[in-house]
Order: structure tokens, then C-alpha cells, then sequence
């Protein structure tokens, strides 16, 4: 069997692959001191739930094939990642606010995992337009190699 390198990409960028010849379908990142990491890689969605309840923190993303053509390449028959990313809201109140004093909705803070999710969501546009869209808003993102 051939080995696929499969990519995950944390919220703040950081991209993180894992090469091998089982098939995995989303990745469980868990943020530390040195920034984003890899809990573990998952074949299914409901074994990558219960990796990520091992650990306070930890989002699913999805691990999208990587080495079969360069990101951001286009191929005729390929399909279409997806993005499942869970985030927790915080639970600390903004600098300067106690926990009784009430403060006005803010929008949840946007992360490339959301941008990637909501371009995903729009049917018009093909993986190479997705990536090219990233970079425009996050010019210094690495897109492969």
C-alpha cells in the first residue's frame, strides 16, 4: 500500500503532517508552551472525539491528504477537503471587567480554520481559489513543501 503524508493545520497556521499507509480522516492538536502540537492523527471522527477528551484544550481538524499533489495545486478528480475544527469559547472575562459586571457580545476571534471552513462552504470556489483566498488574508502562510 502507498503511503499518504496527511496534513493537519492548526488555528494559528502551523501545519503538522504525519506519513503512513493507514488512512486517517482528522487530527487532534492540543496547544502547549511552544505553540500548537499533535495529540494524534484519527481514522474516524468519533475516535478522534474521544482522543481529544483526553486532554483540556484540544481542537479536531481535519487531516487532509497532502502528498499527492502540491496545496494549492489542482487536480481533475480530487475531492474536496473539509474542515472540522471544535473550539471551546473562553470563560475569562475581558482585562479589566470582574465577572460580575456584564460586557457587550464581541465576534469570536477569527482563525484560519474558520476562514478555511467558511470558504469551504461556497460552492463556487475550487481548492486552488480556497488557497488562494488564504494567502491573501494571511500573506505570510506556508502552502506547501
Amino acid at each position: 500500500m502507498a503511503k499518504t503524508t496527511y496534513l493537519a493545520v492548526a488555528p494559528d497556521g502551523s501545519q503538522h503532517t504525519r506519513t503512513t499507509d493507514r488512512d486517517y480522516t482528522h487530527a487532534v492538536l492540543v496547544e502547549g508552551p511552544g505553540g500548537w502540537g499533535v495529540l494524534g492523527f484519527c481514522g474516524r471522527l468519533d475516535l478522534a472525539q474521544k482522543k481529544q477528551a483526553e486532554r483540556t484544550g484540544a481542537i479536531i481538524v481535519e487531516a487532509i491528504p497532502a502528498n499527492s499533489r502540491a496545496l494549492g495545486a489542482s487536480a481533475p478528480d480530487a475531492d474536496e477537503p473539509e474542515v472540522a475544527e471544535k473550539t471551546e469559547p473562553a470563560d475569562e472575562p475581558a482585562d479589566g471587567a470582574s465577572e460580575a459586571e456584564p460586557t457587550e457580545p464581541t465576534e469570536p476571534k477569527r482563525t484560519i480554520g474558520r476562514l478555511v471552513e467558511e470558504l469551504l462552504m461556497d460552492e463556487t470556489l475550487d481548492y486552488a481559489a480556497i488557497v488562494e483566498r488564504v494567502v491573501e488574508v494571511v500573506p505570510e502562510i506556508r502552502t506547501g513543501g
